[in-house]
Order: structure tokens, then sequence, then C-alpha cells
């Protein structure tokens, strides 16, 4: 196995090079997001054109308690002065702490705050087939909660919605496309458990395609989505724990550096992906942050090796108990080929895709 002499990627993930001198693609090719007067005034303007509106709510916060959501909910209340609506999807695996941040946070900015409960059965089977049948469950999760996000936001009339997206979760993903609907709705057709009207209870909006995401969004029938994070300088790692512990009473027992803190799956959801892929989010996560300087490579080599991928992390038996698996169920999971279902997405998302992509290049072009 190749790893990069910059930072600590491995040659498993998907189309990575490495140079001469054994510095990955990644690296050489970095993508940097530095704030400039038009980023900001972009911003700005795109706020101060809502705030004119006079709503009742200027913004949707999708709040987990983890550390991006609640900066944002911080930015957007303090910083930009919006009236927020903050909303949390329980995605069944809230760990206590997010909970804990979550209420803090409301408490401090004093925004109304709604909680979006799936019927939890339900989500339960879909999350269980998947892992057996594909080895992840977090696309069906991210599907699920930006589908109550939208609904949030068009039943309440809001223009805006703010995502916590963070250029340090850039090239954190899996190969396959986990979020395409198309997809895992094919996956689930093969259950035995599941009717078509739970499937599309849980989906919300079963039709959905970027072609017509992108169309309600133009014509304002959908929410505007952005992510400020990408438009503002954004602190370190380190930096952005600090401001809401001391401005939202957020905490994250006494770890230095961030962790998927608000999802009690996610460290076996890490080490499903680690043994299917050869990499996961943590991985990707310490070499953004040491592209953007902010931790050396020997204390993110430090911190991964003290996150034990390799084994079963000391909480697996939660998501095994509330998704009702086995210890042999794992066996299972883990011999999911990569790209096994690849060929079931959506004809209109490629499409779609391969559009925006020559845009760009026409762009870049001129």
């Amino acid at each position: 196995m190749q790893t990069c002499k910059k930072c600590i990627l491995n040659d498993s993930y998907p189309n990575l090079k490495f140079d001469e001198n054994g510095v990955c693609s990644l690296c050489k090719n970095r993508k940097t997001y530095i704030s400039n007067v038009n980023s900001d005034k972009e911003l700005l303007e795109i706020f101060d054109k809502v705030k004119k509106r006079g709503l009742q709510f200027d913004a949707l916060v999708p709040l987990s308690g983890g550390k991006d959501s609640t900066y944002i909910l911080y930015l957007a209340v303090e910083v930009y002065k919006l009236n927020v609506l903050a909303m949390t999807y329980d995605n069944g695996f809230l760990s206590n702490l997010a909970w804990s941040n979550i209420h803090n946070a409301i408490e401090k900015t004093k925004v109304k705050h709604i909680v979006c409960k799936p019927n939890l059965e339900i989500q339960k089977k879909i999350y269980r087939n998947l892992l057996l049948l594909s080895g992840d469950m977090c696309g069906a999760c991210d599907i699920g909660t930006k589908a109550n996000i939208l609904k949030t936001a068009k039943d309440y009339s809001i223009p805006l919605i703010l995502y916590g997206n963070s250029p340090l979760e850039e090239d954190s993903f899996v190969p396959d496309t986990i979020q395409d609907i198309s997809r895992l709705k094919y996956i689930l057709k093969q259950t035995k458990d599941l009717s078509k009207t739970e499937i599309n209870e849980f989906l919300v909006y079963p039709n959905y395609n970027f072609f017509r995401h992108s169309f309600n969004k133009k014509f304002g029938i959908m929410a505007k989505e952005i992510s400020p994070l990408f438009y503002i300088d954004v602190p370190s790692d380190k930096e952005m724990g600090i401001i809401i512990s001391e401005k939202l009473n957020w905490h994250d027992d006494n770890r230095e550096y961030s962790k998927h803190l608000d999802c009690l799956a996610e460290p076996f959801t890490n080490y499903i992906r680690n043994k299917i892929y050869g990499y996961e989010r943590r991985l990707c996560q310490y070499s953004n942050m040491i592209r953007n300087n902010e931790i050396s490579r020997e204390l993110a080599m430090e911190l991964y090796r003290s996150d034990k991928i390799e084994s079963l992390p000391e909480n697996y038996n939660v998501v095994l108990d509330y998704l009702n698996l086995s210890h042999e169920d794992i066996s299972t999971i883990i011999s999911n080929k990569a790209l096994k279902y690849e060929n079931k997405t959506s004809r209109i998302n490629k499409i779609y895709a391969r559009l925006i992509n020559l845009k760009r290049k026409v762009l870049q072009h001129y």
C-alpha cells in the first residue's frame, strides 16, 4: 500500500495518483476556499435580499449537534442576524451529547426549533436491509435528512437553507452514489419486509431527481441551498470548537479535534467503509487538515492510529441491537463489493451531472 508523503491518504482512494516524490494528486491539486471580497459580498447580498422580504423565517438551519451545524447556527443568528428556524432530523442514532449540544444552542440563540421524527420502525428496516445488501446505511440517512429539510422549508415558506457542509469534508465520500434515490429504491425492492408505501413514506419525495430539484429551486418552489463555509474564511477545526463552546455552550467530551460525535453509528459505519473501500471519512478529513496546515502529518497519523479503525468500535453493539443484527451479520455486511449497485443509479441524474460538468468546463475556459 502506498501512502502519500504529504497527507495520509493511501492508494485505496479512487483514482489517486502519486508523483515522483510520492505526493498524491489531491495534495498537488488542492482545492482552496479562501474568503474574498466577492464571495463575502455575494453571501451578504443573498442575506440582505431575504431580510427585506420580512418573512417569519429568513433561513432554515439543520442542526445535528455537531461542530459544523452548530457553527452555522451561530453565524446565522449572531453574525448575520437572520431570523432562523432550526430543525433536527432524528436519524435514530443521535447521541446524548448531540442532544445536549442542540439544547444548549437553542437555549443560547432563542430560535424556534423543531424535530422531524420519521416512523422509526420503517427507518430501522431500511437501515438494516441496506447494510446487509450494500454495506451502507449512511446514504439512506442522508436522503431522509435532505427530504425532511426540503419539506420543512417548504411547509414554513422559508427561502434559504443553510448547510454546515465544510471544505474539511471535501473528498471524503465513497465512490458509490449512495445518495441516489433510484439506486436506493432498487436495493430496497429486494427486501421482503418493506412495502412500496413504507419506502415512499420514508423518502418523502420518492420521485425526486436533480433536474426537478434544480427547476424547483430556480423558480422558488423549493428553498435556495447555501453552504456558507465555502464563502468565508473558515476557522480551523480547533478554533471553531472554541468559538461555539464559548458562544453556544457546545462541548465534545474534551476531544481537541472533531469527530462525528453527533451520530452513535459513525464509528461502526466508518469501520465498515474501511473494510469495503480501504479508506474512510477520518482518513480523508485528517488529510484535508494537513493540506490546510491545521495539523502536522505526524499528529494526523497519531490521531488516525488512535481511532483504531481496523477494530470494531467499542459501541458497535449499539448499532447491532438497534437494527436487530447479529455479530455474524457483520461478515455479510463487509463482504459487499464497492460499486455493487452503481449501474442502478438514476439515468436522469447522470445526464444532469454531465451537463453541470460541461458547464463548469466552459466557464473555466472563458
